[in-house]
């Protein structure tokens, strides 16, 4: 059984959002779009308590209530649970939560819906099927004996067992005894998980100084030992050793619950490691959700091209404040699983899935968020990605808008005016009645460096290349334009003594020079202006369309 769709209603940054999952499940985004409150709304849902803080509320507003809705699919032959069955087989179980009021639970029944009680949740639907990682990882708790705690969890029911089957009339110091032995085992199989993972047999993990106390309970701590260093706290250990630690522990987690049904979320698995580590810990992640669900959030480059494209949920926000969720189509999985010629995360990372701005290189990359700003426009806002094709190349500007257009991203193209060829080419595709290509634009002045005054492309040059003798203005010839232009530039930086390549000169007009002209108060050139606005008015369009849904969702929740 796993959470095939959740949907999440007025809860911290999500006023209404619904997400589909699979077994593994990837979100990415750029920062603030929500994926975190995503992860801790699904962690709401199986704790099941009293909200008490008003930060939990979309924007603070205690009266909203807030509603967390799951649908379950791939039940398993549990009697009572299929009970609570919609006719396609599914179990819908919503959770309404008033500002510090005891949460309502409600059956979702083929639509219908209906007060639900009973140990059937308790069974399937609490604390004990939910383990959340966030991303500030607190070792001291995670790795701690409260029942909450992703160690306690694992132990302390073994604990439990082996105080009740023979301690009575023992000691503390006899008891203490028998948990240190109760834990052995799993300590062992920890340390082997992490052996694996870490690829070093030296490695060894130690559950240290056990106590009992009648008032704080069961503590010992974690330390880890290899060829290099002894008995060190797990807390002092590196980033990457904890995140082993805490993967170790959900396999383990997994291992010992093959008839229950586990969850195991995570923020950003990658923080701090390396991409060779990264893949490893994919390939743990990977292998885990073999038999349990894997919920994470990541900014990797590695998990998203390393990952199948249906797991991959790209999360962006809109300038009414909400968050839209898009997942893969899978009617074109064929088709994209083929040789892209483009690396995924390079389109998925840009974020905003209401309009893309595909462009040819550096200077529009960097420049274009900011020309945008100069006329009052925010790309983010609108949830507008601004992806560099590295060139204008046929082939992998449309292989970038397929892959988009799986996410149901439409896309705007801007090439130079010597790509003339490809803008024919892309005319012709853009008639297909499945294209996602709504404009394409072809510069007529040349390229975008023909659109930066040549006293800002002097001073980008004297105050981001060195020359060894000042630019001026006089030294370029302006009856040029397009790559002849920029050849003059090349030749003015080379008699100045700047060795810097024109591909950093192109980039630092874009990012320094476009900043220049910001300072100065300098007007869009009009043709730019133009295709800002055709932007703007495809995210607008998508974004009425995503409130239109978003209204019915949140009527029907």
């Amino acid at each position: 059984m796993y959470i095939s769709n959740a949907q999440i209603i007025n809860y911290r940054a999500l006023e209404s959002i619904s997400v589909p999952l699979t077994k593994f499940s990837v979100l990415i985004g750029e920062n603030d779009v929500g994926k975190t409150s995503f992860l801790y709304a699904l962690d709401a849902f199986y704790a099941c308590k009293k909200i008490t803080d008003v930060s939990e509320f979309f924007r603070k507003d205690t009266k909203r209530i807030i509603s967390i809705i799951l649908t379950f699919s791939e039940l398993p032959d549990d009697p009572d649970l299929l009970k609570l069955k919609s006719d396609d087989g599914t179990v819908t179980l919503k959770r309404e939560f008033r500002f510090n009021e005891t949460p309502q639970n409600i059956l979702v029944q083929n639509g219908t819906e209906k007060d639900s009680k009973g140990s059937v949740l308790k069974s399937w639907f609490s604390q004990e099927n939910f383990h959340f990682i966030p991303v500030r990882r607190d070792l001291s708790v995670q790795f701690s004996m409260n029942k909450t705690a992703l160690l306690g969890k694992t132990l302390r029911a073994r604990m439990k067992d082996t105080i009740s089957a023979g301690s009575g009339g023992k000691s503390i110091e006899e008891i203490q005894g028998l948990l240190s032995s109760a834990i052995e085992t799993p300590r062992k199989e920890l340390e082997v998980f992490l052996q694996e993972q870490m690829h070093n047999t030296d490695l060894q993990l130690g559950f240290n100084e056990l106590t009992i106390d009648p008032v704080e309970g069961v503590n010992f701590d974690v330390h880890i030992s290899d060829d290099r260093i002894q008995d060190i706290l797990i807390e002092k250990r590196g980033a990457g050793t904890q995140n082993n630690l805490i993967l170790a522990l959900f396999r383990f987690i997994a291992k010992i619950n093959t008839e229950n049904y586990l969850i195991f979320s995570m923020e950003e698995p990658e923080n701090s490691l390396h991409p060779k580590a990264q893949r490893q810990l994919l390939s743990v992640l990977q292998d885990v959700s073999n038999n349990s669900q894997v919920i994470i959030t990541t900014h990797s480059p590695v998990f998203i091209e390393r990952t199948k494209f249906e797991s991959n949920i790209l999360i962006n926000r809109t300038l009414d404040g909400s968050s839209v969720a898009k997942s893969f189509n899978l009617s074109m999985i064929e088709e994209l699983r083929t040789d892209l010629g483009i690396r995924p995360s390079d389109a998925l990372l840009k974020g905003g899935g209401n309009c893309a701005l595909i462009v040819e290189g550096n200077t529009e990359e960097d420049g274009f968020p900011v020309f945008m700003e100069m006329i009052g426009m925010s790309e983010f806002k609108l949830g507008i990605a601004i992806i560099k094709a590295e060139g204008s190349d046929y082939v992998k500007i449309v292989n970038i808008c397929k892959l988009l257009q799986s996410y149901d991203i439409p896309c705007v193209v801007v090439l130079d005016r010597d790509a003339s060829k490809t803008a024919t080419d892309l005319e012709r595709h853009k008639k297909d009645v499945n294209s996602n290509i709504r404009e394409i634009f072809v510069l007529k002045k040349g390229m975008i460096e023909d659109y930066y005054p040549l006293d800002i492309i002097a001073e980008v040059i004297n105050t981001q290349l060195s020359p060894t003798t000042p630019v001026a203005v006089s030294d370029f010839d302006n009856k040029l334009s397009g790559s002849d232009r920029l050849n003059n530039m090349k030749k003015v930086m080379f008699e100045h003594g700047s060795g810097t390549s024109v591909e950093y000169l192109k980039k630092m007009i874009g990012s320094h020079g476009t900043k220049l002209m910001k300072e100065r108060t300098m007007e869009v050139d009009s043709e730019l202006v133009k295709i800002f606005e055709t932007v703007e008015s495809i995210a607008n369009s998508k974004m009425k369309k995503e409130r239109t849904i978003r209204a019915e969702r949140k009527k029907g929740g």
